[in-house]
């Protein structure tokens, strides 16, 4: 109950962010130098217009749709911190944003921001969260070559979940490199924000699979390794790159996750009310009926990039009934307080004593206003 009362009390916030029709100061605006660069690349980003020596608050909406306060972005910095800037005698106020590009942050882990297109937004609010003032301005994490040679790399796997790695031509002893690239609209989770690359032993548990982010070759320059995928882990295609810095040799290999086919079973039937959520407060109803009297029953929720949630075990009454509310990750983007990622959903039930399945999907829209 306190997470849920957090969440509503931070989605009211947002929602009051996002929603509310903004009287906007003459000439606010934000701007960025530069406009595009890799990941690792440090944004500068200069706002004007709005109110001298006054708080603005900040957000950021994700390559994917997602809305995450800026203070939860690695690699923000402000004059104040916890997503605010304070404006100066002038009505200006400056931050930065340092983009991952496969440094180790904090807990020792790396990765690089994803791909796309990044919208920071500026608000000044007024009473009863109004918007006094807005700003934004959006810069373009850019894809940069980088090339491999003088390895090879070969992936096989029986069930898409476990995927064996081997590769040759590297020195004998040396050290190799490990990175995974996520698939293009693989959206962030947790704590942490949309990747397009992931050290696979630390920032990789993040986003759902594991594995060495360092192996080391035999005495014939061999190496062979393990990655293994849970339902957390986005489905789609992934690449791996495998580089030396001893002697410089690298490779480059493609595979696809995948997930388990689901058909449904039975007279079973589910549904999702409303059909349609805001993103910033997806707190949905299902109810079932057709099930047998007294069964347990296991439900969980997929997003539009193949991840999958679980919602619980429910258990049916005595006409076969159930009904079950909450949000549609179980609290996956209450950490960041961020909101859901926009699209489709699919929400499926199962009950493991006779195989009876039901599934549903709804539909999960972003931000109706600016950005």
């Amino acid at each position: 109950m306190y997470r849920r009362i957090l969440f509503l009390a931070f989605a009211a916030v947002l929602m009051g962010l996002a929603f509310a029709s903004p009287t906007r100061a003459a000439g606010a605006s934000c701007w960025s130098d530069p406009v595009s660069g890799p990941p690792g690349t440090s944004f500068y980003f200069y706002c004007a217009g709005f109110s001298p020596n006054t708080h603005l608050n900040t957000y950021v909406v994700e390559p994917d749709g997602r809305a995450v306060s800026g203070g939860q972005v690695s690699g923000f910095a402000s004059n104040l911190g916890n997503g605010d800037i304070l404006t100066d005698a002038y009505g200006e106020a400056n931050f930065v944003w340092h983009s991952q590009g496969g440094s180790k942050v904090q807990f020792g882990g790396a990765f690089a921001h994803q791909l796309g297109a990044w919208t920071w937004v500026a608000h000044q609010l007024g009473t009863n969260q109004s918007i006094v003032a807005q700003a934004q301005t959006t810069v373009i994490v850019e894809s940069k070559a980088y090339t491999t040679s003088g390895a090879m790399i070969d992936i096989t796997t029986n069930d898409h979940k476990t995927f064996w790695v081997s590769g040759s031509g590297f020195w004998r002893d040396e050290i190799v490199n490990v990175w995974v690239t996520l698939p293009g609209n693989c959206s962030g989770r947790a704590n942490v924000e949309p990747a397009s690359a992931d050290d696979p032993a630390i920032q990789g548990m993040y986003d759902g699979f594991s594995g060495p982010s360092d192996v080391k070759a035999d005495e014939e320059g061999n190496i062979v390794f393990p990655l293994e995928f849970t339902s957390r882990a986005c489905r789609g295609w992934y690449a791996v790159t495998m580089r030396a810095l001893g002697s410089g040799y690298g490779a480059l290999a493609s595979f696809e996750v995948k997930g388990d086919a689901i058909a449904e079973m039975g007279a079973s039937w589910i549904q999702a009310t409303p059909d349609t959520v805001n993103a910033l407060n997806p707190w949905v109803a299902v109810s079932g009926s057709g099930w047998d009297a007294w069964e347990a029953i296991n439900c969980w929720s997929t997003r539009p990039d193949g991840r999958s949630f679980s919602l619980g075990t429910v258990t049916a009454d005595a006409g076969g009934y159930f009904n079950w509310d909450g949000l549609l990750s179980d609290f996956d983007s209450f950490s960041p307080f961020a909101s859901e990622e926009p699209g489709m959903w699919h929400v499926t039930c199962r009950a493991p004593g006779d195989g009876d399945t039901a599934m549903t999907s709804l539909w999960v829209v972003g931000l109706e206003s600016d950005p």
